[in-house]
């Protein structure tokens, strides 16, 4: 078939016709009526079960780190408002670092970042637990000292 006569029959112009065989920019309409002359549909491709699958799982894992993030933000506030909770979250994160130390139960890395965050006051603890985002936010929350319930 003629590009001419592709064109008149999808009721589009050659200089159309010719853009879409040159993969320019054009309406999906035109893309449709070329293809209804020539007998091809077009959709949206459906997604493999196994793509599917691995698509949950990072939405999952996103879910599952915005979870932990909303936690330690609240850990913050706690720490910012001062007080015998907030020196109770303190010592309580101290003696689970200490723990992940005698034991390694932790990578000795974590244990010192975490060391760097704790050994202030709560103030700047909340300071530190905000701004630990830039490198090591996402592995620190995983890897938390705090027995996370922030009610």
């Amino acid at each position: 078939m003629s590009q001419q006569a592709l064109a008149a029959a999808a009721g589009i112009s050659r200089t159309t016709l010719i853009q879409l065989e040159k993969g320019k920019d054009a309406q999906v309409s035109s893309f449709q009526a070329a293809g209804q002359v020539l007998g091809v549909e077009f959709g949206i491709l459906s997604e493999s079960p196994e793509m599917s699958k691995r698509r949950q799982a990072r939405v999952a894992h996103q879910s599952q780190l915005a979870a932990s993030r909303e936690k330690h933000l609240k850990l913050a506030v706690k720490f910012a408002l001062g007080g015998a909770e907030a020196i109770a979250l303190k010592e309580d994160a101290l003696r689970m670092v200490q723990l992940w130390k005698e034991k390694r139960l932790c990578s000795p890395v974590y244990i010192e970042r975490w060391l760097q965050i704790l050994n202030a006051e709560p103030g700047q603890i909340a300071i530190n637990l905000l701004t630990m985002d830039a490198a090591w936010g996402q592995a620190l929350r995983q890897n938390t000292p705090f027995a996370i319930n922030t009610a």
